[in-house]
């Protein structure tokens, strides 16, 4: 089931619809036209009990005004271009410096501060956003759509964009999830497997590094599950410059089981992440500072861990990592699954 309801109105007066999907065993999600954000998914942990696992915000205003990416879309570009520029067929472009020199999430404006248009179907919600030339500084016309559907406790989110130029593309949802449910603290304690031999080191300004290198006696390897503490108490100069915590790029290794998968050490939840997208950000939550969340909760760093499968970081400007350049009328077609369970033991990723 779908039910639309009225979010709030924009600045501009236009209004802002969120959509509830209900699944078949009465857990939810709700997906906003507002940066085609994911506000909640609430789900059962191994009591029964319904759990919101989504950090997020009570109000419209505090998404517009949000720095921290709470759950939306990001695009054109996800993750950070270097110098906030890249060159294409022999034309230099530049892009909106939102993170010191750097773009980060496609700029001050970026996909994440846009309002698309919805069309509501029987199954999913078709979410539509026409991102015009040189927005923010990125060439060409671009066209996305996003289905997003839920159902059995996976939430969907199918990505198609075409473009009327050669243009550098990266889309991704930037959903930070508390396993234990938001608000309820740190999720240090939540274990973690990730399907990757290979990471990205970063740089002082966390531009991923080309090549990627092997994750093999780093605290970056979670090829064996274990618990996000166990990396972040490694002290580890790497840890120690990005915050304290983890906030880097994996290769994925191939798409014949889940880019990750996660368990919330109070609830028995359990996250698998699944794409077939080349890359994923795994952030753990370092930044976050000090926010007021929804229903007046607190959230401070290591509250929420996000995981982003995207396109390689600053490929464009790399020629190590995969080219990320859809060509003139070209349609790249990607997905994100997140499939909601319960603990049943190990389940291995890496073998």
């Amino acid at each position: 089931m779908i039910a639309e309801s009225l979010f709030s109105l924009m600045p501009s007066g236009e209004p802002v619809h969120n959509y509830t999907f209900i699944d078949e065993h009465g857990q939810s999600a709700v997906v906003s036209e507002y940066g085609c954000s994911i506000l909640e998914i609430n789900v059962k942990d191994k009591d029964g009990k319904i759990n919101d696992v989504v950090l997020g915000y009570d109000s419209l205003d505090e998404y517009i005004n949000d720095t921290r990416n709470f759950g939306v879309t990001v695009g054109r570009y996800a993750n950070r271009i270097k110098n906030g520029k890249f060159t294409l067929n022999g034309v230099t472009y530049r892009l909106q410096k939102n993170d010191g020199n750097n773009t980060l999430h496609g700029g001050f404006n970026g996909f994440s501060k846009k309002l698309f248009a919805s069309e509501v179907h029987d199954d999913y919600v078709l979410f539509t956003l026409k991102s015009p030339n040189l927005d923010e500084g990125f060439p060409g016309n671009f066209t996305l759509k996003v289905k997003v559907s839920f159902s059995n406790g996976i939430l969907k989110m199918q990505y198609e964009y075409s473009c009327d130029h050669d243009t550098p593309a990266s889309i991704t949802n930037h959903c930070y999830f508390n396993l234990n449910g938001h608000g309820k603290g740190s999720i240090l304690n939540h274990r973690v497997k990730i399907n990757a031999e290979k990471y990205c080191r970063a740089d002082g300004e966390l531009i991923a590094s080309a090549p990627t290198v092997s994750v093999k006696d780093t605290p970056f390897d979670f090829r064996n599950e274990h618990k996000i503490a166990d990396a972040l108490f490694s002290y580890s100069p790497e840890i120690i410059n990005t915050g304290g915590g983890i906030d880097h790029c994996y290769e994925i290794s191939g798409h014949d089981k889940p880019s990750a998968a996660v368990t919330g050490d109070v609830t028995g939840i359990r996250l698998e992440v699944c794409s077939d997208m080349p890359a994923l950000q795994f952030y753990t939550g370092n930044m976050i500072g000090h926010a007021k969340g929804k229903d007046g909760v607190a959230y401070n760093n290591f509250d929420g861990f996000a995981l982003e499968c995207q396109q390689f970081p600053n490929a464009v400007n790399e020629p190590l990592f995969p080219s990320p350049i859809i060509k003139a009328g070209q349609t790249a077609k990607y997905f994100i699954e997140y499939r909601f369970s319960l603990s049943h033991g190990d389940v291995t990723l890496h073998e």
